[in-house]
């Protein structure tokens, strides 16, 4: 056997004892690309577990949105057809194909599974009770739909009735009624109904019984969407709400448990993908041993060159390059180890750079068509879009958190207000200036005042008044939508918009609109381009400002008819007094005059006495 091998030419002695050598290196590399392949699917479906759990939270806004404002649009009142609605159905839709995914991954016996049935069970129930949700907002309904069109339908039928009636009683009732819808409390349902009692007591007196009925109608009509109210929910814990609020609750646990479950199965294939490669690799270490035993005395320097080289790769380190000074089978040898090298090499460095983070390293273009280059190019796209994606959400949360400060302090002046609002908003958009107006005058009149203006880091003291339908903020008000305009040419200096003389290249003109009413217009200008995703921040931004503008309104107008009622109260009071006054002032008189009548009669009598007597004298 010995004479054999050493009658061996050279070239074949070293195809021999490297072949499977090379054979080994070339199924490591097939064995990692595969392994790493797994991995990163593995990371996808994790991915997918975390798009879940963003579908579901967009559910839960969409819910919120519906129940808050989505009910109240034209659109669903008359078609039954709402964004919000839009929104949840096909979140659940992607949901649903999401958990159709993970079950093809999961098998019987992973602990997730179950919990990926049971999601999917939570989900169908979901649906089911946002279903109920949407039938009991339907026929609650709005303004002139539903049972609060019938309410005000009740309500115009006794203010029009032409029957007179204690006008401070029927606006007590009123007030109730509003209180009622504004703060979702039993208790001015409560003082409602006995408030009706008194009201309706005082009117059976006048046997006034077709104004009756029409409070009696007035009055069923407030109760029977208070019912209703109640099975929706008055608050978030309560009713149709309360349970669409619990299944939401108890999805997240289920999420968490496919999510451990997904990254457990993940390290369980990063596991046995090292247990394979050190595998490998102690192979291919022993097999390098055994051969440089047995070619010690035949091999060349440039054989131990490539043990050592296979050596220190075995031991986890990366080996200088061979030199390569022949062109025979050793020399192709030495040059084919050094490419795999640089592949592994680069791969490696890949790898480090997108665990660390670094989004912006381009892969060595000569390995593109390498399949482990290819898994984690795939890999580091598909992390640059999640990353970028979850940049924006963050983005607009961390802004929306920022105004939600300063538009939970109900209490604080509008103008205050509204110069942190413009600040913030021109700081966190990087914008270069920005205003804001607020709808004031009667509605033939109608005027935009600038509250608040802020350019340049600095706040600008500025009043002004613009008429209604003035420039690009009246064409903002009264077509209720967003304008914005872009790449504004230098020399177009003649816009008419309230931000002064200097031109942008950019102008953004979004309304503060609640309930279809336009309370004022918010304007940016930048000289930068505003994505699409600043606009949607501006607009939930906008939306916000406007329900306060409209609360503050509210707020006043009751205050208003309020104060009106108690002086109303005040002069019936005074005359009431005056009245009673008169009355012992009168009976007094009547005292006296009924004093001096008897006083009278005694005298007569008296006189009557003495004639007599004076008579008798004189006979």
């Amino acid at each position: 056997m010995r004479a054999f091998l050493y009658g061996l030419r050279i070239r074949i002695k070293l195809l021999a004892a490297f072949g499977s050598i090379l054979l080994l290196s070339v199924v490591l590399i097939v064995l990692s690309g595969g392994a790493i392949e797994k991995i990163i699917y593995f990371k996808s479906v994790n991915e997918e577990v975390d798009m879940l759990k963003l579908r579901l939270q967009t559910m839960d806004l969409a819910t919120k949105e519906f129940v808050y404002e989505g009910f109240k649009s034209p659109s669903f009142l008359e078609k039954q057809e709402a964004a919000a609605i839009t929104t949840f159905n096909e979140n659940r839709d992607a949901a649903k194909g999401l958990l159709g995914t993970l079950r093809d991954v999961q098998s019987d016996k992973d602990k997730g599974a179950q919990q990926t049935v049971s999601l999917d069970l939570t989900l169908d129930s979901l649906q089911t009770n946002f279903e109920k949700l949407v039938d009991l907002l339907k026929q609650r309904g709005f303004k002139d739909y539903g049972l609060e069109g019938s309410l005000r339908t009740a309500i115009h039928a006794v203010e029009n009735s032409g029957f007179e009636f204690d006008k401070v009683s029927m606006l007590m009732l009123r007030r109730h009624e509003k209180d009622f819808f504004l703060r979702k409390d039993l208790k001015y349902q409560q003082e409602f109904n006995a408030r009706f009692e008194t009201f309706k007591g005082q009117l059976e007196a006048t046997a006034n019984k077709e104004l009756i009925a029409f409070l009696d109608n007035y009055r069923n009509e407030f109760n029977r969407v208070v019912e209703i109210e109640k099975q929706i929910g008055l608050t978030e814990s309560e009713g149709i709400r309360g349970r669409i609020k619990n299944l939401f609750i108890k999805m997240r646990p289920q999420i968490e448990t496919i999510h451990a479950s997904m990254k457990e199965q993940n390290e369980t294939q990063i596991s046995r993908t090292q247990w394979l490669l050190w595998t490998v690799f102690i192979i291919q270490t022993i097999a390098g041993f055994v051969m440089a035993i047995v070619y010690a005395g035949l091999l060349t320097k440039a054989i131990k060159e490539i043990r050592d080289g296979v050596q220190k790769l075995a031991a986890g380190i990366f080996p200088d390059k061979l030199v390569v000074k022949t062109s025979e089978e050793i020399g192709q040898t030495k040059i084919a180890f050094n490419q795999f090298i640089d592949r592994l090499r680069a791969a490696t460095q890949f790898a480090e750079h997108l665990g660390a983070g670094n989004g912006n390293l381009k892969y060595d273009e000569q390995y593109n068509d390498d399949v482990l280059a290819k898994s984690l190019i795939s890999a580091h796209d598909k992390l640059q879009t999640a990353e970028s994606i979850q940049k924006r959400a963050n983005w607009i949360n961390e802004g929306a958190a920022q105004f939600n400060e300063i538009l939970k302090n109900d209490a604080e002046d509008i103008k205050v207000m509204g110069e942190r609002i413009i600040h913030i908003l021109v700081t966190y958009l990087k914008a270069n200036q920005g205003a804001l107006y607020v709808v004031n005058g009667a509605d033939g009149s109608l005027y935009l005042e600038r509250i608040a203006t802020y350019a340049y880091g600095k706040k600008k003291f500025v009043e002004e008044r613009i008429d209604g339908d003035a420039g690009l903020l009246g064409q903002c008000v009264l077509e209720g939508q967003t304008i914005y305009l872009k790449d504004i040419p230098k020399d177009f200096v003649k816009i008419t918009s309230g931000l002064g003389e200097a031109t942008p290249r950019n102008v953004v003109v979004v309304p503060l609109k609640t309930r279809e009413k336009v309370m004022g217009v918010v304007e940016l200008a930048s000289f930068g381009m505003l994505e699409d995703h600043h606009i949607e921040f501006i607009e939930r931004v906008a939306e916000s400002i406007a329900s306060i503008l409209y609360n503050k309104q509210s707020s006043t107008e009751t205050k208003r008819l309020l104060e009106e009622s108690q002086q109303r109260a005040h002069s019936l009071a005074q005359q009431e007094e005056e009245m009673r006054q008169n009355s012992e002032e009168l009976q007094a008189t009547q005292e006296e005059m009924e004093r001096q009548r008897l006083h009278l009669q005694q005298e007569i009598k008296a006189l009557k006495q003495k004639l007599k007597e004076t008579v008798l004298e004189t006979l």
